[in-house]
């Protein structure tokens, strides 16, 4: 145990579980942990016991061997996969059929649509993109989350009406 390099894989395990969907809470009641011990880890203040390791790994599909060697490449469609993968698995199918975090709606769907990266959407279009997902965020939480993403999303005047904004993928400059 000696050779486990435990900042490496609670940085895999953390990009992992970004790349899942899966929210903090989720993720923490799969390992049998508090979220708030999740929190913790993140911020340092604990580390993942070999057990949290262990489910995590077989949760993610993958070998304790390539969390621990180097910085794990993840494809975007990851949860997708993960769905597919555990199909016959119900605790954690369960899971992955719940709405991921915002964070990941954001990241992982709407960033990759066209019409929010041309022309920019207003709430209720974007609210109608995640549905599409069969995702459902309320309005308030949408926007608010719009905000939190200024540097990858900007708020733009509504193309037909003045007391609106829409949202759009901020263009790297």
């Amino acid at each position: 145990m000696a050779n486990l390099n435990k900042e490496l894989i609670k940085k895999n395990i953390f990009k992992l579980l970004d790349y899942s969907g899966l929210t903090d809470i989720s993720f923490a009641n799969l390992l049998d942990i508090s979220d708030k011990q999740i929190k913790r880890i993140k911020k340092g203040e604990a580390e993942f016991s070999i057990d949290n390791i262990n489910k995590a790994c077989d949760f993610f599909k993958k070998s304790l061997t390539s969390i621990n060697s180097k910085e794990v490449d993840i494809d975007r469609k990851f949860r997708d996969k993960l769905i597919v993968q555990h199909k016959g698995n119900i605790e954690y199918s369960k899971l992955l059929q719940e709405r991921p975090s915002i964070t990941y709606a954001i990241n992982f769907e709407l960033l990759d649509n066209e019409s929010f990266k041309t022309n920019g959407l207003d709430v209720s279009d974007i609210s109608q993109v995640f549905e599409e997902r069969g995702w459902e965020y309320s309005s308030s939480y949408i926007s608010l989350a719009m905000s939190r993403n200024a540097e990858e999303i900007e708020r733009i005047p509504h193309p037909t009406n003045k007391r609106r904004y829409a949202y759009k993928k901020r263009s790297k400059k």
